[in-house]
């Protein structure tokens, strides 16, 4: 029996037959589950969001994207264990006949979730108990034990990927260029154990390297000094408000829409419109973010790397760059509050670079019109329209000047590698046998 036959052996319905002179009982077995279902796959990937949100997993506090890889990657293999069309991350488990599609899916996304955020079991509890109502308990049954299987290979596939390493103290020279704590905070440098976690696409963040700083005393590095002085500090009057309100918003200042939410949120709905089935939604949320753990891991490993400056360090103390181009200015403040790690390559260029590259890739072309809505805490939400995903990536890279905390050249650099790290993962992760 291929996959492609409607029916399985499963509840026994007789059908009668004539054959001669002879009444011949034929017994039909009608399939249990047809394909994954999109809605559930959806569903699931928005209780992740909204469960990072509320567990108070910021990206500036609490890193976000080894739990959103590793609950996709569940929810990935556990809807590929039904039609096994691609290669596996963790495990395929065989579905007993019966086993529905979508409780499967549900346990995996639960189970894993639990694992993650223990605090919002309740909220998790929940929202299973609402994605078996309907489902025939023998077929919930079947489909509970698939998806927990799963997620359990995932959890302990994941289990020694060096998150749990203590973070190094980052130790640079007091030379002009390196990077130093900014204020207000002066916060000693965090992440720092990053390039030595296990990736979920690439073995470290060296496959795909960045080209270091330009020299500080080189026209580059003075042209976007000065800008980044000029459009990025909190009293620019070259900045204008629209760019100044999306500075705000995409550091996650009065909104809960963050980046990686974000993201997801843009593949959901262009996969509805789309017409995607579950198991291509899921296979989507699964590549998207491993590739933004990792592409965070490529950056990162750059950042401690090259280990430069950031720009209210920069530009406080321009008169050590050796730049006649450039002037010092001790009292510069940026309009958004520095992260607490250097500067060399951008964060969020090579997260914005990869989802865009993946996105194109995944749906065949970068044009694509869609909307972005950002929820603000005390206002009201901001709706905006995009032609294309690298727009979006454009914006987000871009935001991070506006913003002063990063120089062109750390975007530009970021980019280009990130949007390698992308066609990586498409060409080689996840991909049908």
């Amino acid at each position: 029996m291929t996959r492609k036959l409607t029916w399985y052996l499963t509840a026994m319905i007789p059908r009668h037959v004539a054959v001669g002179l002879t009444l011949v009982t034929i017994t039909v077995f009608p399939i249990a589950a047809q394909a994954q279902s999109l809605d559930t796959v959806v569903r699931w990937n928005r209780v992740l969001l909204d469960g990072i949100i509320v567990a108070g997993a910021n990206p500036s506090t609490v890193f976000v994207h080894r739990p959103m890889a590793i609950v996709s990657v569940a929810v990935f293999d556990t809807a590929n264990s039904f039609d096994r069309m691609y290669r596996p991350y963790a495990t395929r488990v065989d579905p007993a006949p019966g086993a529905s599609r979508d409780a499967a899916v549900a346990q995996a996304a639960h189970d894993a979730l639990v694992a993650l955020l223990p605090s919002l079991r309740g909220t998790f509890d929940a929202a299973l108990a609402a994605s078996m109502t309907g489902i025939a308990e023998d077929a919930a049954r079947e489909g509970s034990r698939v998806g927990a299987a799963v997620a359990k290979a995932t959890l302990e596939r994941r289990a020694n990927d060096g998150w749990n390493r203590t973070p190094p103290p980052l130790v640079l020279p007091s030379l002009p260029g390196y990077w130093k704590p900014t204020p207000p905070a002066n916060q000693a440098a965090t992440f720092t154990h990053y390039p030595g976690v296990d990736g979920f696409i690439v073995a470290n963040g060296r496959r795909f390297l960045m080209e270091g700083p330009p020299p500080l005393a080189s026209a580059r590095y003075a042209t976007d000094f000065n800008e980044t002085k000029s459009v990025g500090a909190v009293d620019s009057t070259t900045r204008t408000a629209e760019q100044t309100q999306m500075a705000r918003l995409w550091h996650g200042v009065g909104t809960t829409t963050t980046s990686p939410n974000l993201w997801n949120i843009v593949l959901a709905d262009v996969a509805r419109a789309r017409g995607w089935s579950g198991l291509d939604a899921a296979r989507g949320f699964a590549l998207l973010n491993m590739t933004q753990h990792d592409a965070l891991m490529t950056s990162f490993t750059g950042k401690f790397l090259y280990g430069l400056w950031r720009p209210v360090t920069a530009i406080r103390e321009a008169d050590r760059d050796g730049n006649p181009a450039t002037e010092a200015d001790p009292n510069w403040t940026p309009l958004l509050a520095t992260p607490p790690y250097p500067g060399h390559p951008g964060n969020r260029a090579c997260l914005s670079a990869s989802q865009a590259r993946l996105l194109d890739r995944l749906f065949g072309q970068d044009h694509v019109p869609f909307q972005v809505t950002w929820v603000v805490t005390n206002g009201p939400s901001v709706t905006r329209g995009y032609n294309g995903f690298r727009q979006l990536a454009d914006e987000e890279a871009r935001s991070r000047i506006w913003g002063g905390i990063h120089f062109e050249f750390e975007s530009l650099a970021s980019m280009g590698a990130c949007t390698l790290l992308a066609d990586y993962a498409i060409d080689n992760t996840l991909r049908r046998p």
